[in-house]
Parts: structure tokens; sequence; C-alpha cells
């Protein structure tokens, strides 16, 4: 099921109490916007909801008093429009700002404390409430909706993970004897130990409110993460107000053929993502609870949890404020050791502040969150055609990310530390965790039309996330397309017109290198490691053409492109071979979502689904085929196709079939097998000669 998440851009910092504060500051009624309590070393922020005179910090109306009553010297500036003050520079302890005589209480402070009690999260809240009345310093944006490892088990497939060990979940997964796929509301599992008869055995059934995302195996258990609609009751007959639920659901599948339900656990909200390491779960969801009806009525504000069929409210002390937020929504993160289901208990903390992508190393989760700190005003609901482009680029220019470090050891989770850098990221592939430095790349600015302004970076933080290197101001003008860590190496793809390779050598954090760059026709959306010397790059090829309307030049996508660079000269990387598929309109799921991408190492086999389509002379699409494509990829012969699965359109079909695309390719053994809703089919993985067959749906 899919679903928007609206959320805003970060503000401010921890333990938010708002302090909103009518003042006549020159004749002028206006409201404040301030936090209660702020990090030691972070900056404290003030938001206006008007501009305020550049003059009254130098004429002394400005000023910072310590817990005693004495001035102290504090570094204090004002933006640009003139409608947040920034106050840097201050030790850990209590502080008055005082603007025109008005007190502003605010703490330096060194730990994450949780919430005191419940009166305490619902003044929060209000705070929060009155911002969005006043509209004070925000930034509205839309979440959109995520190293792997180069050894797979001998014997069969696994998920297609970015770190080793850390797996992410996945639509279809195999153990060697059964192939486990989500099908709908339901979870096929499949009998795959004999490639020549394949018996389709059982199927759990979800019910009618409860759509599945993931699946993930731990020994005999198998791990289904749901999304799930609870009705309130005593809602009236077709109005449906509820609560929505990120659920895990374990089932014992020794016999396969009959799943048993052990272990039922979920928290409140749309599922952010999960990890698993080291036999432990971990869950993360997004929540924003109903706080815009707080003037008009008692509001539960703190999120709940179920365990079994039981649900209760997260207790408070297990919720806390993340560092330099300003957020009417909670990152709530689950953790449980699958080893010991019936003696522990699932360890769920939530923290107020919504966060977007999300990165686990061995050692940390790192969470990210947009952070603007200074918005210009454009009224809600009034962007149209004719909005300046400079308002709307300058919203891109001053967006931040809001990094937060979570420390994991077992089912333990606490909060590390907290950073901010410029621009946003990609996706996950943007992070990295290497020798203790956290690296992350990031685009900066607008990367559209005539007035593109946008440029790269790449920062590097050390384990208490102070930052100790970056490269600056990468391809300007164009933004970033996949990034790839291997190693002390990142490589990163830029693209507008030509798709730039960056090189970048990181083992010295804090004097981090371009050593090279190679620019070449199209671009890789995702980056796969081919041994330490080589990558495989899965895109789009791209060409010059001129726009029939504006009489310029464009540049479009054509078919999918597959490219092997060869990194053993850093300074000099290249394209070794490529190959290009399909023609404009041509799709793959392994364009936005690497766990779509095969791989057999021990064959050198790598391959994606596909849906085919070409362009003829009048510039319109028609649809050819939809299938899979397997390539065998070596420096030494490049890339060669070994295994085309791809079933032809007929005659009549106008577009594809999406019941009958592969959503998954997966080997056991010698045999290769694809997925669609309604199908699992085997061949042979040498000769790729079909083996059999099972429908598993209509």
């Amino acid at each position: 099921m899919k679903k928007k998440i609206w959320i805003g851009a970060s503000v401010a910092i921890l333990l938010l109490l708002m302090l909103m504060v009518g003042m006549a500051l020159y004749q002028k009624e206006m409201k404040v916007a301030a936090a209660s309590v702020v990090f030691d070393g972070e900056p404290y922020h003030v938001h206006f909801s008007s501009p305020i005179d550049k003059q009254s910090i130098q004429q002394g109306k400005v000023y910072v008093v310590d817990e005693k009553g004495n001035k102290v010297d504090a570094d204090i500036s004002l933006s640009d429009s003139r409608r947040t003050l920034t106050i840097k520079g201050l030790n850990e302890g209590k502080y008055i700002l005082h603007i025109d005589r008005k007190p502003v209480e605010f703490q330096v402070i060194k730990k994450l404390e949780s919430v005191k009690s419940v009166e305490e999260l619902k003044r929060y809240f209000q705070a929060v409430l009155a911002m969005y009345e006043q509209d004070i310093g925000r930034e509205r944006g839309i979440v959109v909706e995520e190293k792997a490892s180069d050894s797979s088990s001998s014997g069969h497939s696994t998920i297609n993970n970015q770190v080793e060990g850390i797996d992410e979940g996945d639509i279809v997964i195999t153990d060697g004897d059964y192939i486990y796929t989500i099908v709908e509301q339901t979870v096929k599992i499949v009998d795959a130990q004999n490639s020549k008869n394949l018996r389709y055995i059982s199927t759990i059934q979800l019910e009618q409110n409860s759509y599945p995302q993931l699946l993930l195996k731990e020994g005999d258990y198998l791990i289904l993460l749901l999304d799930e609609f609870v009705q309130n009751k005593g809602n009236a007959k077709g109005f449906y107000m509820g609560h929505s639920f990120t659920k895990a659901a374990i089932y014992d599948v020794k016999d396969a053929s009959k799943p048993k339900l052990v272990k039922e656990f979920g928290q409140e909200g749309y599922m952010n993502g999960v990890r698993q390491y080291n036999g432990v779960l971990y869950m993360i969801s997004n929540y924003s609870p109903n706080f815009w009806k707080l003037e008009e009525q008692d509001v539960e504000l703190r999120p709940h949890i179920i365990d079994g069929k039981k649900v209760a409210l997260l207790e408070i002390e297990n919720i806390s404020i993340i560092p330099g937020t300003l957020e009417p929504s909670y990152t709530i993160i689950s953790a449980i050791d699958l080893n010991q289901l019936t003696s522990k208990k699932v360890n769920t903390k939530g923290y107020l502040g919504s966060t977007s992508t999300l990165y686990m190393s061995p050692n940390a989760l790192y969470l990210t969150a947009f952070d603007v700190k200074e918005a210009v005003p454009i009224e809600r609901n009034t962007i149209t055609l004719d909005t300046d482009v400079s308002i709307v680029q300058r919203r891109f220019n001053d967006q931040k990310t809001k990094i937060y470090k979570m420390l994991i050891n077992g089912t333990s989770i606490e909060f590390a530390a907290t950073a901010s850098v410029k621009g946003h990221v990609l996706n996950q592939f943007s992070m990295d965790e290497h020798n203790g430095y956290f690296r992350i790349a990031t685009t900066e600015g607008f990367a559209s039309g005539k007035q593109a302004n946008s440029k790269n970076h790449l920062f590097i933080f050390d384990e208490t996330l102070k930052q100790v290197g970056e490269v600056s101001n990468l391809a300007k003008g164009e933004r970033i397309y996949s990034v790839r860590y291997m190693g002390d190496k990142a490589y990163i793809v830029t693209f507008r017109e030509t798709d730039p390779l960056f090189v970048i050598d990181t083992s010295k954090p804090s004097n981090p290198k371009v050593l090279g760059e190679l620019k070449i026709p199209g671009f890789s959306n995702y980056l796969h490691p081919l041994g330490k010397n080589h990558l495989i790059g899965i895109g789009y090829a791209a060409e010059q053409r001129m726009d029939s309307w504006s009489k310029e030049p464009i540049t479009v996508t054509t078919g999918i492109k597959i490219s092997l660079f060869d990194v053993s000269n850093l300074s000099k990387p290249k394209e070794l071979d490529s190959v290009v598929v399909g023609g404009r309109g041509t799709y793959s799921e392994a364009e936005h979502n690497h766990k779509a991408f095969f791989r057999n190492e021990a064959l050198n086999y790598y391959g994606f689904p596909v849906v085919l389509y070409e362009e003829d002379k009048k510039d319109e699409l028609h649809y050819k085929g939809i299938g899979a494509l397997v390539y065998e990829i070596t420096p030494e012969r490049g890339i060669q196709l070994k295994g085309d699965l791809v079933t032809p359109a007929k005659a009549d079909e106008l577009y594809e079939d999406w019941n009958s695309a592969i959503l998954r390719l997966v080997y056991v053994d010698n045999a290769l097998f694809t997925v669609s809703p309604k199908e699992v089919k085997s061949y042979d993985i040498k000769t790729f000669q079909p083996l059999g067959q099972v429908k598993i749906s209509k």
C-alpha cells in the first residue's frame, strides 16, 4: 500500500518546549519561536514572525545573561531575512536571552534526557501548533519513497544488502529450500528443493487491513513486516478513523507447509525501514499524532505500541526529543532479540523529530532529517507556475540535512550525537561508516532549468559526529544520481548532460581528495562493487534533442544502460564496456531499488527484471516485452548476455501485464528462479533452459 508522508524540515533543537512570546519590538507586535534546550556545541536559533531591525543587536537590545543575571560573551548574528537569530559560543548551563527586555529562557546541555511528563509533551505540541499557525521559519517538503555484500551463500541467493551481514528485508527471499514471496495481502511459500517439480505448499493470509511490505528469515523464523490499519471502536459505519501501525509478525516455518504465528508486535506509524543484525531485529517507523486538534479537545500525543493483541501507550520515560528538531512527528525504534522471543520484551523508544533516510553499520544507526533553518516566506498552497523561480531556488539553497547517530548494542539503543550538513541526501547509499568515520554525500541547491545552481559535497565525521574533512562543490549545476563506498574510496555519479564518475580518496579523513573523473553519456542510478577494482553501473543512456516547444536542446533518457567501470587506476577511471537495453520507456525496478539487482558472484552473473519499450520516429512508445535479463560481467570478457528471459509482447498488447512482471530473480544451487505475482518458474542456471513452474495465484 503506497503512502505519502508529508513532513516539514527540522528547525530547532532537543527537548523542545517552545516559547511563544508576544512582544512589542520597534512598535510592532510579533511572535517569537525558540527552543528551550540546545546541545552543547550546537547553535541556538530564535525565529520571528516578521523581520527585526538589524540595529537591535548593536544597540544592546538583544543580549544573553547566565542564571545569575550576568551578561555573557555570546556570538549573536541575524540572518539575511532578519527572521532568525543565531547564538553560538555558549557552554553548558542555563541562560536567558533578552530581546527588547523580553526574556527567553533556554538551557545548553550535554546529555539527552527523556520527556518528564505528559503535560510537558502537551506543551511541546501546543508550541508546534502555534508555530504552524504562524508559519515561522518553516519549510515543507515531501518524503519520497530508500556496501552490498560481494559474498553470497554458496547455495542460494541472499538479499542485496548495503552492508554485509545487515539484512534489510525484501519482498521475495529464499533459504535454499523454500521461496517466500509477498503477493497482495498474502505470503506464498513454494518448495524449491526439486527445481523440476516445484510445489506451492502454503499461504499466510493476512487480515483485511494488513499489508505486507518485507520478509526476513532468521533460523526457523520467517519475519513478516507489515503495515496495518486498526479502526477505532465505535466508528460510524463507512467512516474510518483509527491508527496505522508498523508490525512484525514472526512465524515458525520449521514445517513450511504449516506456518505458525509465534509472536506479533508493532508500533504506531508508517514504516521507515527495518534491519536485522546478529539475531536482533530493528524496526523504524514515523508517526504524527493529531496535534492540530489540541485547541478543540484533549488529544493523545503518545504513540501506541502493540505486543500480541495488547495495545498500550509508549511509556513517557521512553520518549525523548531529537536534538535539532521542531517537528510534530516521532521516529519510533524497536529492537527485539529473535533468539529469545519468549523471554525478552521488545525495547521501544520514541524520538520526537521525523526522519527520512536511514543507514545502519554494525555499530550504529544513522537517521537523517530535513533541516531548513531559514525559509523564504511563501504562503501555503500558493506555489504556481508564476511563482518567482528565485524564491523556489532559495528554499533548495537553504536546505540542510540533520544527522542523528544512535549507538546499537543488541537490543540497546542510545542516542549518541547529531550534526548538520549542507544539501540533501539521495538515498541510504549516500551514507557509510568506515574505520570509525562517517561519510555522507549531498546535493546542495537547485539542479533544474537555466538557473540551476546546484553543487555536490562529501563530508566526513568522526565518532562524535564532529566534521573532520570534506570535498566541496563537485559538478556544479548537476545533482547526485548514485554513490558507492568501497573501503576508503568513494565513487559519486552526478548528471545533467553527461555522467561524471568521481573517484574520491578518503584514506585521510581530514584531507579527502578527488583522484579521478570520468565523463560519459548517460548516468548510473546504482553502483555495485565487482571485486576491489571494478564497478557495475545500472542507469540510463541519454542523448541531446531539440525540444519542439522551447526550440532549445534538452537531455532525454533512452534505454537502460549497463556499464562496467575500471577504477584500478584511481586517477584515470574508465568504462571498460557498456550495453544499452531497449529504448525510451524501458524500465527496471533495479533502477531505484537495489534489492531487485540479482547477483551470483560464483558465476559472475548479474541481472534484473525489465519491461521493454521502443520509440518510433514519431516519438511514440511501443511495448515490446516483459521479463528479466541475466549477464555475465567480468573485467576480462566485459558484459555478456547469458539469459534472455523476456516474453515478447503479443501483437495486440499495448502495455505490460503487471501480474506477469518478474518481481525478483533468485537462485538455489544449479537452478535460477523467476518470481512473479502469479507464478514461480525455474531454469537451468548454466543453459537457462526451462525446468519447471508452479502457479501461486490467479
